[in-house]
């Protein structure tokens, strides 16, 4: 059967079907005996599901799982698997893009032997060298622009990016990693 069509039978019984489609879907039903015998079986699925008796968790199983799991969980554990985590990802990455690196090199190699693939290399070069330097010319206007509209900008970036670069350093200290005792010799 379609995924399509299982999808449809889905939405049937979960009574979000639009008429139209649920007269089609029952029209190919009853061309469809196999199409049929899977709605049955959804159908009955889904009355079981919907007679089963439900229970609710306990008041404060929520809050005792919670305060197992804080108490329980090793930070180190987490810091040790997330720094193998950190080298297995850039090992991953390493060896992808190596080939990459290796085409490009290959290209570059043969564009320097070619003098007419040189000068076409170095246009596009200078052609996107062009729109950034457009796109800082613009970004520099857009500021001059906001500066005249408002002058006290200045004064705000003068006292927010210390008080930021005082909060960054403050929250480094904070979270900073707990000395380690040196090992001590027999």
């Amino acid at each position: 059967m379609m995924p399509r069509k299982r999808r449809l039978m889905h939405e049937v019984l979960d009574e979000t079907l639009p008429e139209a489609r649920l007269r089609k879907l029952r029209a190919e039903m009853s061309e469809q005996p196999e199409a049929a015998a899977a709605y049955n079986r959804l159908r009955r699925t889904d009355q079981m599901l919907r007679a089963a008796p439900f229970e609710h968790a306990p008041q404060g199983l929520a809050m005792k799982i919670m305060t197992r799991l804080a108490t329980e969980l090793d930070p180190k554990r987490f810091m040790r698997s997330s720094g193998l985590a950190l080298a297995l990802g850039l090992a991953l990455i390493t060896l992808l893009c190596v080939p990459v690196l290796a085409v490009i090199a290959w290209l570059l190699i043969s564009l320097i032997g070619s003098a007419g693939a040189l000068s076409g290399l170095t246009q596009e070069v200078v052609a996107l060298m062009s729109r950034v330097l457009g796109g800082l010319d613009g970004l520099a206007e857009g500021a001059q622009d906001l500066l005249a509209a408002y002058p006290e900008v200045p004064l705000l970036m003068l006292t927010l990016i210390p008080l930021g670069g005082l909060w960054l350093a403050g929250f480094a200290w904070r979270n900073r990693a707990p000395k380690q005792p040196a090992p001590s010799e027999p």
